[in-house]
């Protein structure tokens, strides 16, 4: 085990000495992810098919992560993309599929950020934005139609559209029941319905969910059109935090509807996650520490206990060696030091 303590020194510069266990295991990033990005091209002569959708591939994986992390409108943030160089970003890519088929090439491909140089490009455009998860979220996607409450049945096309949906499209972490036996016990239709608490809490329990979202959409037909209704509660304290109402979409278009319906509150959520951080952040003390270490393994212990802590809400490294690295910390109170 190292000691650590803490020395207050003037300027709010700090020296920073902290205690750690050997068995702590590395965790956080230095990388942003963003996965399965399809692209579609023609097949035409003399093209490389494949160097024209990975490099298409690096300006929408930038498009569609600051969307994630920013408050932006959708105009800025493709202002923004445009802005930056996206391939000076980069750290990784990786083509999960492709596929030569008569006239088209597909593929499947993932992009990875660099953390540091993302933020830094940010920052000096002085774009307002948080990347750290959100928290496990359990979906409950519950539909009404013809006089009927439809969670486990099949077809519920509504909890299809979440299971079609990329679980990584966005900074929550949200999670769907398996649809077991145990989930048919545990909670009913109604029961979710009527938002039962002790019901829906158990069901959480079994997911190891922090958070239960209650996603009632209320479906009418009116001859070949359909308007839909969208209610969304928080499952634990039962309050609404979404609303939404849609008239007259055709049924030609009806799934392709609901998959929308679904990103517009996913949308919606995870600026909510991130504009309640960011609130946090301008509220938050700033802080200088410089960090003592003997060995440079210490030193990733230290950052990752740092990039762990629910209390720091932003770290960045502004100098480092292999002995000291000074860091700045927003932190959300002092009893972390």
């Amino acid at each position: 085990m190292q000691i650590i303590n803490i020395i207050k020194l003037k300027k709010n510069i700090l020296f920073v000495f902290i205690s750690f266990f050997c068995s702590i295991n590395l965790l956080g990033s230095d990388e942003f992810e963003v996965k399965n990005i399809y692209l579609e091209l023609s097949i035409n002569n003399n093209t490389d098919h494949r160097k024209k959708a990975i490099e298409k591939s690096f300006q929408i994986a930038l498009s569609r992560y600051l969307k994630w992390i920013t408050i932006e409108s959708d105009t800025n943030v493709s202002l923004l993309t445009s802005a930056l160089n996206a391939k000076d970003l980069i750290s990784g890519y990786s083509i999960e599929s492709e596929k030569y088929k008569k006239e088209k090439y597909s593929a499947f491909i993932s992009v990875n950020f660099n953390k540091e140089k993302l933020e830094r490009a940010l920052q000096l455009k002085k774009i307002k934005f948080f990347t750290k998860k959100g928290p496990k979220t359990l979906l409950i996607p519950l539909m009404e139609f013809n006089n009927k409450v439809i969670l486990w049945d099949d077809p519920n096309p509504w909890f299809d559209t979440w299971y079609r949906r990329p679980i990584d499209a966005n900074l929550i972490n949200f999670i769907l029941p398996t649809r077991d036996v145990d989930d048919l016990i545990t909670l009913s239709a109604d029961d979710a319905k009527n938002l039962s608490y002790f019901k829906i809490k158990n069901l959480a329990a079994k997911y190891n969910a922090e958070d239960v979202l209650v996603l009632i959409i209320k479906l009418q037909k009116h001859k070949e059109r359909y308007s839909y209704q969208l209610k969304v509660y928080d499952g634990l304290n039962q309050e609404e935090v979404f609303y939404l109402e849609k008239e007259n979409s055709e049924e030609e278009n009806f799934n392709s509807s609901l998959f929308r319906i679904a990103n517009i509150f996913a949308d919606y959520y995870d600026d909510r996650w991130v504009k309640i951080n960011i609130e946090k952040i301008n509220s938050n003390t700033e802080i200088f520490a410089v960090v003592k270490y003997k060995k440079f393994s210490d030193w990733i212990k230290i950052k990752n206990f740092f990039l762990k802590n629910d209390k720091v809400s932003s770290f960045t490294i502004q100098n480092l060696s292999n002995k000291n690295a000074l860091i700045k910390l927003n932190i959300e109170s002092e009893d972390l030091i």
